[in-house]
């Protein structure tokens, strides 16, 4: 299994869409990760 890793300002511009209003579904979709890997990635940086 390949493992892509994003930069923290790119998964700060993930979230920022989640909280702006978008599905979670569509998000993933376009950024070609999981719904298992936003969820870590919320709890981990939803400080900033």
């Amino acid at each position: 299994m390949k493992m892509i890793r994003f930069t923290e300002a790119q998964i700060v511009n993930i979230l920022k869409l989640a909280d702006s209003g978008m599905k979670v579904d569509d998000i993933c979709r376009q950024n070609g990760i999981s719904s298992a890997t936003h969820y870590y990635c919320k709890s981990k940086y939803s400080d900033m």
